[in-house]
């Protein structure tokens, strides 16, 4: 039995080149029913040190940064205490080093960028070098990049006033790149928001892509063995790092529909339970199971290839073959519900 929270990754305040207080990112956040919110101002932790991170009734707040080199190459950095200032910084693998060796990790952000204001016309804070190591995963789908990479200068009003109509899915270029370093090491796919909640020149009561808005958009779920207890603040941060970590969680596009009690899971000699994140040595049979909660199309992929597609509430499927498995999940032709791996290696 899981615990599954769902929270909202990668949102910026007042702290750094959002809109928002803390107070109302907290408020927008109770009221679209999140678990949890992450904060990643740009090379600041001042909420931390301000005292916001912690439950506020049934929200937890947890505070991380969002490294900022002026490269483009953006490093979300989670569980720190200290800032690390990134602006003038190229040294990528110097910078992922000094956040694991502060107790923290971390995430490539918007790893293939996302068009400039004010035109539209070309992108920028893509991430360069993939020779890095010891970074935790990828944050393979961005509400704000997908929206922004789909709308130019002339249909930027259209796609704000109907932002769903500009949303595709994670870049393919995002999803092969997991894949294939997903061949070679345990990596994990984060989805996020990308909030700021800007308004609008002249008109500063119209906020672009509110906050209310986002928070019911793309979510990362994960899963825990145990329920957290809104009493300690140490071991509930614990709880869901560890699971982000890990890759115990699945991304959703939760406007769509409510993915909650989405599973991906499996068993090895029906004794090992397996959950999305999780990595073993395979060695005989296995057998993968999918749940999810309306019927829709279902996508199990091995090293990135399609290997079963079926359009149900259930899969469940023998495999022979040692991989890396993942879901994904089409509901009426939309993307709506992407897993992490499990990871079966050769021994």
């Amino acid at each position: 039995m899981f615990y599954e929270y769902e929270g909202s990754i990668h949102c910026h305040s007042r702290y750094s080149d959002g809109s928002g207080s803390l107070e109302e990112i907290i408020n927008k956040a109770t009221l679209a029913k999140l678990d949890f919110v992450i904060l990643t101002d740009h090379d600041t932790l001042a909420p931390l040190f301000d005292g916001y991170e912690g439950w506020h009734d049934n929200l937890l707040l947890l505070v991380g940064q969002e490294i900022s080199p002026k490269s483009g190459c953006h490093y979300l950095a989670f569980n720190l205490e200290k800032e690390i200032q990134g602006k003038e910084r190229t040294d990528y693998q110097n910078l992922i080093d000094e956040v694991n060796e502060l107790g923290g990790f971390g995430f490539i952000a918007h790893p293939y960028g996302a068009k400039k204001p004010p035109l539209l016309v070309r992108k920028g804070h893509l991430w360069t070098d993939w020779q890095v190591e010891r970074y935790c995963g990828i944050e393979i789908w961005s509400y704000m990049v997908d929206w922004v990479n789909n709308v130019n200068f002339f249909t930027f009003i259209y796609y704000q006033v109907f932002p769903e109509r500009a949303i595709k899915g994670p870049p393919s270029e995002a999803l092969q790149k997991w894949d294939e370093i997903a061949q070679n090491r345990h990596i994990v796919g984060i989805g996020s928001t990308d909030a700021h909640a800007l308004s609008f020149p002249f008109f500063r009561f119209i906020k672009f892509l509110p906050y209310e808005y986002l928070y019911c958009t793309i979510r990362t779920h994960v899963l825990l063995n145990k329920p957290l207890s809104k009493s300690s603040l140490h071991e509930d941060k614990r709880e869901i790092y560890a699971a982000l970590k890990a890759g115990n969680c699945f991304i959703a596009h939760d406007i769509i529909a409510d993915s909650t009690g989405f599973l991906f899971s499996g068993n090895i000699g029906g004794v090992n339970d397996l959950v999305m994140g999780q990595e073993t040595t395979f060695n005989q049979m296995a057998k993968l199971s999918v749940f999810v909660p309306y019927h829709a199309e279902i996508r199990l992929l091995r090293n990135g290839q399609i290997i079963q597609n079926i359009d149900a509430k259930k899969l469940h499927i023998s495999i022979n073959e040692s991989g890396v498995y993942r879901v994904e999940v089409y509901l009426e032709g939309r993307p709506w519900i992407f897993s992490n791996p499990i990871f079966l290696r050769n021994s």
